[in-house]
């Protein structure tokens, strides 16, 4: 490192700088709840009731509520600014923490820039880094994996204390994904076990390393896991979330949790190519955790969409480590430490930073005209009229499911939001989000559905079917028009 230090300052501050030019000032949908309830909680403490829809005793684990208090905590000194700086500064961490972790791991400097970079440029693709809870466990799971690396490499005890603190620090910011604590330590498991079993037989001829991996290790590792995420005031649901959550009506309609189609998906058809192009055309093995971890990773991110940004974080150790096998195997030249050597070269650093920063120049322009709130996407004019016209906070009112969130950040308690889980079957035994989708598709007369939760107004979006159907029933009157939203009331 040393040797390089200019080239690693000058890879980190790049990086810094396509990660801030890669992520989207927009602020997304759950963002707007989140704020809502750490505002909730800052006031009254916390519970495991719903308080932001006008619907009654529905249940509601705050699985982010740590998270909810912090970014509320922000925009209430910083407004989305400040959400927005946060949201920068945990990005910039996560993808310099890759860098420093392949580094670490004895990779080449400029391989573990490209991978990194290509990692970011993924990410902010997904839109991943955002306003939500998730971002802070990115970072959280991608250190995981360093540390029980690390365990398995040194024995330190020290790495256990780490484990359990970010199993706690999960459990506090995003339940939801607490349990990929635990199966980001099942790859490594297996390889002990496997290990155990063939009783030290030799990896020659296989196309797969098997290392000796101390199953008690990994055990003791488990139970740091599993003692950290006692600490929390879910409880148990933390451990039953996940399970309800498979096959629930959210998971029909959600876009982040549909499947992935992978043909479509750059990133994994770049990096699935990598490995097996590697692994069956050369002599370049990869350790079986290596395989089950980023295979195991691979499926996820098949099986819904928002995995796809753990694969892309967490899989390029394994994509560095195998490429940097691989010229450990074949680079006669020593072609990647000669390209250091060509990169750290003052004139060749200069050339390097300006060519990225102008390539990414336009992204400047983009970031400057952006707005916080997208005003095609949310109803800003027609929440400023029931806001300024009508007893807001008493209203039965019908919304969509995308912009719920925003109608409660703005204090107007909603029909439906983006916690879908707490309108389904699973969780509340309640038809609202069931009603909800099937009124929006035109399956079921939005009149029953009005009778049934007593709606007397509506906003809605100008391009959905029921707009049609309320701008010629005479029950209804429509009292606010914009571009893209109407604001309808039952007459009297």
């Amino acid at each position: 490192m040393k040797k390089y230090k200019k080239l690693y300052i000058v890879c980190t501050i790049l990086i810094i700088i396509v990660t801030v030019l890669s992520i989207t000032k927009e602020m997304q949908n759950d963002t707007f709840f989140t704020i809502a309830t750490g505002n909730y909680m800052i006031e009254n403490g916390y519970d495991n009731l719903d308080h932001l829809t006008w619907h009654n005793n529905l249940e509601f684990y705050k699985l982010r509520w740590l998270f909810d208090i912090i970014i509320a905590v922000i925009y209430n000194i910083f407004k989305f600014t400040g959400i927005y700086v946060f949201v920068l500064l945990i990005a910039c961490i996560t993808e310099i923490s890759l860098f420093n972790i392949l580094i670490k791991q004895k990779n080449n400097i400029v391989l573990s820039f490209i991978i990194t970079i290509g990692s970011t440029l993924l990410i902010a693709n997904l839109q991943a880094f955002t306003g939500r809870a998730q971002i802070i466990s990115y970072l959280l799971l991608l250190l995981e994996v360093y540390f029980i690396e690390k365990l398995i490499n040194t024995k330190s005890k020290k790495y256990y204390l780490f484990l359990f603190i970010i199993s706690v620090l999960i459990v506090n910011f995003h339940a939801s994904v607490w349990l990929m604590t635990v199966i980001l330590v099942l790859p490594y498991l297996a390889e002990a076990v496997i290990y155990k079993l063939l009783k030290n037989k030799s990896n020659e001829k296989r196309k797969f390393i098997i290392e000796p991996i101390n199953i008690k290790t990994l055990i003791i590792a488990l139970l740091c896991i599993i003692l950290g995420s006692t600490i929390s005031p879910i409880g148990t649901y933390t451990y039953t979330y996940m399970f309800k959550n498979i096959g629930g009506l959210s998971s029909e309609f959600i876009g982040e949790l549909l499947p992935t189609d992978v043909i479509n998906s750059v990133g994994m058809m770049v990096g699935i190519t990598i490995i097996d192009v590697l692994i069956l055309a050369t002599k370049t093995k990869i350790k079986l955790s290596d395989l089950l971890l980023y295979f195991g990773l691979f499926f996820m991110a098949i099986l819904a969409k928002r995995n796809q940004a753990f694969l892309y974080l967490i899989g390029m150790i394994v994509i560095a480590r195998i490429i940097s096998d691989f010229f450990e195997l074949y680079d006669k030249e020593n072609i990647l430490e000669r390209t250091n050597k060509f990169c750290s070269r003052n004139r060749v650093l200069f050339y390097i930073s300006i060519t990225l920063i102008l390539v990414l120049s336009g992204n400047i322009g983009i970031r400057l005209h952006e707005k916080y709130i997208n005003e095609k996407q949310y109803p800003v004019g027609a929440v400023n009229y029931v806001k300024k016209n009508l007893d807001y906070k008493n209203l039965r009112v019908y919304n969509n499911f995308d912009y719920g969130s925003y109608l409660e950040f703005c204090g107007i308690p909603a029909f439906v939001d983006s916690r879908s889980e707490i309108f389904c079957k699973e969780f509340n035994n309640t038809e609202i989000l069931q009603d909800w989708l099937e009124t929006r598709k035109g399956y079921k007369n939005y009149n029953e559905t009005f009778e049934k939760y007593k709606i007397d107004y509506a906003i809605i979006e100008n391009n959905e079917i029921i707009n049609t159907y309320l701008s010629v029933d005479e029950k209804y009157e429509r009292v606010y028009e914009d571009e893209e939203f109407s604001v309808y009331c039952k007459k009297m």
